[in-house]
């Protein structure tokens, strides 16, 4: 018996580290004869397949053993550790053994695989998915759920009513392009004469409708209704909300070890996908020995998980009004006939949650479900495809630009508390800088003849180059760091921490890095350039906003979440609670000076440089914000960054918005933000300005 258990033990254990070999050799020359090497393999690699085993996912206990002359039984318990059912136990199998002369053998069949095996049965795998959650917006309107309908169309293979199954094979790969004619004719026929049934796609019924008689024509088929995804005013968020498809196919075998039948539909993008695993829920499965259509045993089960809906933190509304407002402003002016494209964002400054967030051009979201109700789906997506405006590119939080004279921001902050500036600190602006000699060019203020003698804050509302050349040269001169670390501190150089929404770092430029990616010494020139947005400081959207909220709530940088809750009615699973990502800590009255100087660029008549677009604001909130012209090579980016509330001194939103290589800040971008602040207060709402019409002065009256 000794023996025999250490012949059993051997053969376990080589099935256990997967040595196929070992195993071979201790069979019986009997069973050797009747499963050749590469067919004993096979057998014992589908099973495992099929189970979805882990790494080292087996393991055996022997229990007993019987000794009847030359044979023997070897009673065992083996025990599986599967991705798809998780860890279960085969207890009381038996493993027969023969002495020879070699010593004891197995005495195999492929009942040591999984003991039904022995009398032909075969795994049966049944799932069950429950349906996908629905994906809300933060007062639980639907934007995305399952009342969507396809027609799932079935093959019958018996008869063709034109008896011309190559007919058949051109019409369905015209209705469902994912297969080609041939390939049609390779998984499904031409099997005439015998009734087979195969499941060949789905289509939104309106487009069934349009394709049903050419597809009778042609095929026998059946139908059955399915439940799909569907996206209300599928243009809504589409950069964020993302959509559902097919499981790539280099993907298939992992999503099925998770339970996922091979024609489910998983997120391809954006909250779809981040929240794959809450909205899918998590699919039941049963394995089941199943001989002659009856189940014999059921070997392992795991529980459906049930699906989970997401509530985000945007207003539906807001954002509606959002995407209206980009879209309007450039279909109605003369820049938006050439400028590429633009985003805006909306922050609650209190929570980081994201109000809004878009990005045009945009695109329908629809077009992209695999059940699309639109007839040109596929057209639209390869034109979005072809754009090289990007349809589908997040310029909010994905898109990387200069920051102009927003950054000024930044700048005041560091020159403030680092004590080397204070508000009142005065400095002639004459439009020319001459306060060093650097002779790499001549430094001329956006402003012809300048701002004139004037202190730290009237600089910012007024922006003026000259002080801000000033505060760069000064603050390099002290230390090169302390500028790039005042930015990397508010938020730059670094994504956000959102963990809803994919981001760009953006850049900060330093004396170490500058020199590591350039081979070049940093210089005043780089600082100078630095200080004013310019240069190789590169930012998103949405770290510009996120910035302003900090600003605006006094010092607290959140990280901007998407994500407000998740869960079943009134069983929620999850509940964001705001994450700061960190503090600003600034000397007393730095923000206080921030905010009031901000307040100013859309009050003050003598330097506001956004007072023209804000002269005839009537009231219902407070807007303060800082303009920014950020220079291309070509025409410049126009930025304006804002935040608002009932009062001055009880900030609720921040909003930025970007255009993309169209004219001023103050020109462009400054009447999107009003619009879009007016909607959120629910203001009367402003006709765009007289200049968007065109005759736009570029840098002249306005300011950067």
């Amino acid at each position: 018996m000794e023996d025999a258990q250490r012949t059993a033990a051997d053969f376990l254990n080589g099935w256990v580290q997967g040595n196929y070999d070992t195993m071979y050799t201790l069979l019986t020359v009997n069973s050797q004869d009747a499963f050749p090497r590469a067919d004993f393999e096979r057998q014992y690699r589908e099973t495992e397949q099929a189970l979805a085993l882990v790494a080292d996912g087996k393991s055996y206990a022997f229990a007993s053993g019987l000794l009847q002359g030359a044979t023997a039984q070897i009673a065992y318990d083996m025990s599986f550790d599967s991705e798809l059912f998780g860890a279960f136990t085969d207890p009381e199998r038996v493993l027969q053994l023969v002495h020879v002369a070699e010593g004891w053998r197995v005495a195999w069949t492929p009942g040591d695989i999984i003991p039904e095996f022995r009398d032909g049965a075969v795994l049966s795998i049944v799932r069950t998915r429950p349906s996908r959650g629905n994906i809300y917006d933060r007062d639980g309107e639907v934007i995305a759920d399952m009342n969507g309908q396809a027609v799932v169309v079935t093959l019958r293979t018996q008869t063709y009513p034109d008896d011309n199954p190559e007919a058949c094979w051109e019409a369905l790969a015209r209705v469902f392009p994912a297969r080609t004619a041939d390939q049609m004719r390779t998984l499904f026929g031409p099997a005439t004469g015998r009734d087979f049934a195969y499941e060949i796609g789905q289509l939104d019924i309106a487009i069934f409708q349009l394709e049903r008689a050419d597809l009778e024509r042609h095929c026998a088929l059946d139908y059955s209704n399915r439940p799909t995804r569907r996206y209300l005013a599928g243009g809504l968020a589409p950069h964020v909300v993302g959509y559902v498809g097919p499981i790539p196919a280099e993907q298939v075998d992992a999503w099925v070890a998770r339970g996922y039948p091979q024609d489910a539909m998983i997120g391809i993008d954006g909250i779809e996908r981040a929240w794959e695993e809450s909205l899918a829920g998590k699919p039941g499965v049963k394995l089941n020995l199943v001989l002659d259509g009856r189940i014999l045993r059921m070997l392992a089960e795991r529980p459906a998980t049930p699906s989970q809906s997401v509530y985000l933190t945007l207003d539906r509304d807001l954002q509606e009004a959002v995407q209206n407002a980009l879209r309007s402003a450039f279909e109605e002016s003369s820049w938006g006939t050439y400028a590429p494209g633009g985003s805006a964002v909306a922050l609650d400054v209190n929570t980081g949650q994201v109000l809004a967030i878009a990005s045009y051009p945009t695109f329908d979201v629809e077009a992209f479900n695999p059940n699309s109700s639109l007839p040109n789906a596929k057209e639209l997506i390869q034109a979005w495809a072809n754009d090289p405006r990007r349809p589908t590119f997040n310029r909010a939080s994905l898109g990387q630009y200069p920051a102009g004279s927003v950054f000024k921001i930044v700048t005041m902050a560091a020159a403030l508390d680092s004590g080397e500036f204070q508000l009142n600190t005065r400095y002639s602006c004459r439009g020319v800088w001459n306060g060093t000699p650097l002779g790499d060019r001549t430094r001329r203020d956006w402003l012809r003849g300048g701002h004139g003698t004037i202190t730290l804050q009237q600089a910012l509302t007024g922006s003026c180059n000259i002080y801000f050349w000033h505060i760069g040269w000064t603050l390099n001169g002290v230390d090169p760091e302390i500028l790039p670390s005042y930015a990397r501190r508010m938020g730059f150089g670094a994504p956000t921490g959102s963990r809803d929404i994919a981001e760009s770092a953006g850049n900060v430029p330093d004396p170490a890095t500058y020199q590591q990616l350039t081979g070049l010494a940093w210089t005043g020139s780089n600082a100078l350039n630095a200080a004013i947005g310019q240069g190789d400081i590169v930012v998103t959207p949405l770290q510009i906003t996120n910035m302003v909220a900090a600003i605006a709530n006094g010092g607290r940088l959140y990280e901007p979440s998407l994500v407000r809750q998740v869960g079943i009615i009134n069983e929620p699973s999850y509940v964001a609670e705001p994450r700061v990502h960190s503090e600003f800590n600034f000397q007393p009255g730095v923000i206080e000076g921030i905010r009031a100087a901000m307040c100013g660029v859309t009050t003050d008549i003598s330097y506001g440089t956004a007072y023209f677009v804000y002269k005839d604001w009537g009231g219902g909130a407070v807007i303060c914000g800082k303009t920014g012209t950020a220079e291309t090579g070509a025409l410049p980016h126009a930025w304006f960054a804002a935040f608002a509330g009932k009062t001055a001194d009880e900030p609720e939103i921040a909003v930025v918005a970007m255009v993309e290589r169209s004219n001023e800040g103050s020109y462009v971008a400054s009447p999107i933000v009003r619009r879009i602040i007016e909607e959120y207060y629910d203001l009367s709402i402003t006709p765009w300005p007289p200049w968007y019409g065109g005759g736009m002065p570029v840098f002249e009256t306005g300011g950067q």
